[in-house]
Formats: structure tokens, sequence, C-alpha cells
């Protein structure tokens, strides 16, 4: 059984029950959220071990993500209580563009903003397979990077979700630091989209932008949303194509891919065939509000594909 260790923020998700602005919204429906533990989440949903690693704030929206997280099974024993709060944000669903959500962040000065390198442990580090961060811990603060930088140090593999929020850090810092750590730290895997791979090399079609981006990672994924997802790897390109649903809520949904397919590949499945079930993995996550409610089995993503054979 393969081991992933994450490092992230945990956070508390309010997400809007009805479409439109969020001035107008009365009720909202409480989800645990946070990308990496989104990755986890998948991970350890197709027969894997995650653990993560991150601060929660002592407070009943902390205890409520513990308990959340352990009950899916990921390996808790590397997160902290910090006096600082949970940090939460809401989401805006279809407003002002269908089938996208906006994101309105309360996490400055949060528990998990407070993730530092004291909390990273090495030997915990050593005993994974893998390693995976993102962008948004990167941005977080200074403190959350250098956690990330260590861990990074210490890994067998490293890999990496740019997943830019310009919310968190202006472009230009994002490509900054990005684009150090994947010249100071080769990637096994690097998972991107189009938006990302504009503002790290300047490049909006797909191809181009990983003929830069595969200078330092072996396995570069491509996110392209409804249209599915294309992997390139040792000079090879192959594209598994998106699904047709209803989209309920489109948060998560590239956590859920990233996170599926680096399970099923440390299962053994092939490169093409591992992105074929993480796609549905991500088809199936729109289909409802939360980020971990609709991630799917191995064998309830088979059953989702003969389905669609008829």
């Amino acid at each position: 059984m393969a081991k992933m260790i994450t490092l992230c923020e945990i956070l508390i998700e309010f997400n809007a029950l009805t479409s439109g602005p969020l001035r107008h919204v009365t009720y909202f429906e409480k989800h645990i959220a946070g990308s990496e533990a989104n990755y986890c989440v998948a991970f350890t949903k197709q027969g894997n071990e995650c653990g993560i690693i991150a601060r929660l704030g002592e407070d009943e929206f902390g205890y409520n993500a513990m308990e959340w997280l352990r009950g899916k099974g990921v390996d808790v024993s590397h997160i902290k209580f910090d006096p600082a709060p949970t940090g939460i944000f809401f989401i805006q669903r279809h407003y002002p563009v269908p089938h996208k959500s906006n994101f309105i962040y309360y996490r400055k000065g949060s528990a998990g903003s407070k993730l530092s390198p004291e909390d990273v442990d090495e030997n915990y580090i050593r005993s994974a397979d893998l390693v995976h961060s993102s962008g948004i811990t990167l941005a977080i603060s200074d403190s959350a990077k250098n956690a990330v930088i260590k861990a990074f140090n210490n890994a067998k593999v490293r890999s990496l979700d740019t997943n830019i929020r310009l919310k968190l850090w202006s472009a230009e810092q994002a490509r900054e630091i990005i684009m150090g750590v994947l010249k100071e730290y080769p990637l096994k895997f690097l998972i991107t989209d189009i938006e990302d791979s504009r503002i790290l090399v300047r490049e909006s079609d797909p191809d181009a932008a990983v003929s830069k981006l595969s200078n330092y990672a072996e396995i570069v994924i491509m996110k392209l949303g409804p249209k599915g997802s294309t992997v390139y790897y040792e000079g090879k390109k192959y594209h598994s194509p998106g699904y047709q649903v209803p989209v309920e809520d489109v948060t998560g949904a590239g956590d859920a891919l990233g996170g599926t397919f680096l399970s099923l590949y440390y299962k053994g499945f092939s490169i093409e065939k591992a992105l074929d079930y993480a796609v549905v993995a991500s088809t199936l996550s729109v289909m409802v509000r939360g980020d971990h409610e609709n991630i799917p089995s191995t064998s309830d993503i088979e059953s989702f594909l003969e389905e669609m054979k008829r």
C-alpha cells in the first residue's frame, strides 16, 4: 500500500444552498475543504494511505475538521491544534458566470497559515512514497512556504498542484515562488491548468505550456475543466475527455482528479487508465456541493464507465 503525505491549510467551507450573489443567500451548507485535504481523501478512497501535516484552530470548526478527516481514513497524527482560529470561506455559485464558483475567504491569520518548518517531522516525510502540496500552501504565509520546502528537501518523490489563487497573492509573486520551487525541487508529478500556465510560463496553449513545464516534472497533468484532462510523459501525450453532467459546484473537482490519479498510479494502473478514472472522479465531484462528498471509489468509477458503454 502506497503512502502520500500532504501539507496544507484545512478550511471550513460554507457553500450557498442557492445560486446567485451572496447578498441574497440566506442558507449555507458546511463542509470540510482545502486542496491537499481533498487530495488526501481521494487518495485514500482508492485504497492507499494518506497523512496531513497542518494546523487547525482549537475551536469547534477545528475539531469538526479533525474528526471528519479521521473518519475518511486520513492519518491526522501530524495535525496540530493552534490558538488561532480555523480559516473559513464562502462559496458563491453560478454567479456571475454559470457553472463557476467564487470564493470569499476569511482566513488571514488563521491557524492553517501558522504552519511552519517545526511542524515537519523529517522521519515522517521520509516514510512516504510521495509528498504533495500546492501553490495555495506556498501562498498563505512564509512559514507555510518554508514548511513545504523542508518537506520537499526530505521527500523521496514530490508532487505539486499549481493551484494559483490570485486572492492570496499576485500573479508576479505566484510566478516567482512557484517557478523557484520547480527549479530547485524537480517533481515526479506536476498538476496544473491553462490559467495557471498562462501565469507561470506565459503560455495559454496546453502543448506549448507543457513543453516548458516538462523541464521540471516527469509527468505533467493539464486540467481542462469540462473538456477532461491531458497527461504528458516521456514525450507522449494522452487526452481523456470529460463527460456532460449536471453541475452543482465545481469546487474541489481538480483535487478529486489529481488525488485519484496519484493513488491509482501507485496502485499500478497505467498512466492512461489512471487518468481516465481520475476524470470520472472529477466529473462526479461537480454534481454535488462539498469537496469530498462525491469522490468515488475505484469500483464506483468502474460502474460509471460500464454505464457509459451502453
